[in-house]
């Protein structure tokens, strides 16, 4: 009873705190032209019925439309991260033993984090988000649709459980914890158990499915991952790939997937197939910062400490170079699931972004990947990605200049516009 209660104050505490679409005209500093890949200066954004009206240097104040002068900001697209887990909130540990926990939350437990982790994401600048799995069986999709049931909520597009070979993403389960490998995913065999985990994804209404190519039990066979891929596009659904080795990148492209996940250890040579097939990235990295609270959380110190986040970072910084010199599409994707102690999921998630500019991905671009880029892999591109005339009223506002000053703008947005309604609490 005390969950459930916990579940419908925290909608209360929604509803105060949204209001409903306004009429509303901005006036901003800068403004990001993500289809031009460029920053505009002293501009106007008119946002009336949740829809971008006008936009442009000197537009007409409309009678009775409210004013909001944000000249020290700049005005994104809503920032849309392409790999998230809202029902999945796991504890830093040095073993799997946080990973397990995690999964053992009761479901309506997991739901009301989820609403505090998607309110946390839209405070900081993400207003859509694909989720994809480590969701129990298909708690996403119920959160998707509590969500859904308030205007100014995160939109979600879901996964439903992962599609793995056996044992899924554990390492290790004592015996009695076996239950939460079949409650997490849905374990493919062979051919028939593809086909049967896509329809059954499909009628319960996914957005997505999305495949581990590799685990630490092995590589799924390159004949499952090509039924899964033509079970999906009977169905009209698009397929992203989960893998760690190159062999499994290059398995799950050559199979016809549409995207794939992290990637850290890809090849040139497949960096290249992915570019030839239209193949898109989701660099899932960490910045120097998140790194080293990361590291130290698992108690790592000193040189040792340093050398392996240097490492990593090269390792990261080099692959997405690569990819991006060979013209892949890269999309933003956090996959940040951790609970560390006076860290924000929502700000922690967006800090990926500064990864791809330390990386040395120029500002104007970076901007691109969690926006326009990813309004394309959604089939969104004429809803959001952009800040122009009949796109949906999704709109940032970071304090101060994010083209000049770009990671300490990025962690400050000062007010937040979904669906045209107005989500500071500071106006």
């Amino acid at each position: 009873m005390r969950i459930i209660l916990t579940v419908f104050a925290f909608i209360i505490s929604l509803t105060t705190y949204a209001q409903e679409a306004q009429s509303l005209l901005f006036r901003v500093g800068k403004l990001y032209d993500s289809q031009k890949k460029t920053f505009l200066t002293n501009q106007q954004i008119l946002i009336s019925d949740g829809i971008i009206q006008q936009v442009g240097t000197n537009v007409k104040k409309p009678k009775g439309v409210k004013e909001i002068d944000l000249n020290g900001c700049t005005a994104t697209p809503g920032l849309i991260d392409m790999h998230t887990h809202l029902v999945f909130n796991q504890k830093q540990t040095k073993t799997s033993e946080g990973f397990n926990n995690a999964s053992k939350i009761p479901s309506q437990e997991r739901i009301a984090q989820g609403l505090k982790l998607a309110q946390s994401c839209l405070e900081a600048g993400i207003t859509t988000s694909r989720d994809l799995g480590n969701s129990g069986q298909y708690l996403d999709i119920k959160l998707q649709k509590e969500l859904s049931t308030k205007k100014g909520s995160l939109t979600m597009f879901v996964s439903g459980p992962i599609l793995s070979g056996p044992g899924g993403q554990f390492s290790k389960l004592a015996p009695a914890d076996t239950f939460l490998i079949d409650q997490e995913y849905s374990i493919i065999r062979n051919t028939q158990d593809a086909k049967k985990a896509v329809d059954a994804h499909a009628q319960h209404g996914v957005n997505v499915i999305k495949v581990c190519a590799d685990t630490d039990h092995g590589l799924l066979k390159k004949e499952l991952l090509t039924a899964i891929v033509e079970a999906s596009k009977s169905h009209g659904l698009t397929v992203t790939a989960h893998t760690n080795s190159d062999k499994a990148a290059r398995n799950a492209i050559l199979a016809g997937v549409n995207g794939i996940e992290h990637g850290y250890t890809l090849s040139d040579s497949t960096i290249q197939l992915m570019a030839e097939r239209h193949v898109y990235l989701v660099p899932t990295d960490i910045s120097r910062k998140q790194g080293k609270i990361m590291i130290d959380g698992i108690g790592m110190k000193g040189k040792e400490a340093d050398d392996y986040l240097e490492s990593n970072l090269q390792g990261m910084h080099d692959r997405l170079k690569r990819a991006v010199t060979r013209g892949v599409s890269i999309v933003f994707g956090s996959d940040y699931y951790l609970d560390i102690e006076g860290l924000d999921r929502g700000k922690s998630s967006v800090d990926v972004l500064v990864s791809y500019y330390e990386a040395g991905i120029p500002v104007a671009e970076v901007m691109q990947y969690a926006t326009v880029n990813p309004a394309k892999v959604l089939r969104a591109e004429n809803q959001i990605g952009a800040i122009r005339k009949g796109m949906k009223a999704d709109v940032v506002f970071f304090e101060g200049d994010l083209e000049q000053d770009f990671a300490a703008t990025l962690s400050q947005p000062k007010m937040v516009v979904k669906d045209g309604v107005l989500l500071s609490k500071s106006h």
